[in-house]
């Protein structure tokens, strides 16, 4: 009796993965996500520092508003109270002159109505319109009382606009409501308005 062993016999088969074509295909793929993905980085830090930019232009901008709206009040608290020597720019003479430019008089650059020294222009003697349109030539002050800086400085404008009937309570015959519009600014324009009551003879 005789025996066969039968080997089984292996083949092989090479499977081709890429043709000559594709070869280095992967890198271009990894490299076209690398650069999207750096694209989407830049892309996002460029819009966190619009956002930074934004909220600091706000904050200049609030902080502006206040200054001016401060500085404008703090000017009207003043209207009316003129004493010889002390805010005697709000001194009026004769209330029967209508929109009457309201500052100090001969007040120079670097003065005490300047504090930060940084006015480059003569405040006029007399206002006309075109001055009274150009802020750079009110007077300055400071709503700290603070000459080291100009941080708080702000320019203002204060206008006799006209007399008109006194508020209830008083004797019209001798009593007048005298009209006011003070303006503050420091890069925000803000424009108030009020009425002081006095005799009519004088203001």
């Amino acid at each position: 009796m005789q025996f066969s062993i039968n080997k089984p016999v292996f083949t092989f088969t090479k499977k081709v993965l890429f043709t000559a074509n594709e070869k280095g295909s992967i890198l271009v793929v990894a490299t076209l996500v690398l650069f999207i993905l750096s694209f989407l980085g830049i892309f996002a830090l460029n819009t966190t520092d619009v956002e930074i930019n934004i909220a600091a232009n706000q904050q200049n901008w609030e902080k502006s508003f206040n200054v001016s709206e401060g500085g404008a009040k703090l000017e009207g608290t003043k209207v009316g109270f003129a004493r010889p020597g002390v805010n005697d720019w709000y001194e009026i003479s004769d209330p029967g002159t209508l929109n009457q430019f309201l500052v100090p008089p001969g007040t120079t650059p670097g003065s005490s109505y300047d504090p930060g020294s940084d006015m480059t222009e003569t405040i006029p003697g007399t206002f006309d319109n075109a001055a009274a349109d150009d802020y750079k030539l009110w007077p300055c002050q400071n709503i700290m009382d603070d000459i080291t800086d100009n941080v708080y400085d702000y320019a203002y404008l204060v206008t006799y606009l006209f007399p008109d009937t006194p508020p209830k309570g008083y004797d019209s015959t001798n009593f007048s409501g005298y009209k006011f519009r003070i303006n503050g600014e420091k890069k925000v324009i803000i424009e108030l308005g009020g009425i002081k009551v006095g005799v009519k003879s004088a203001l």
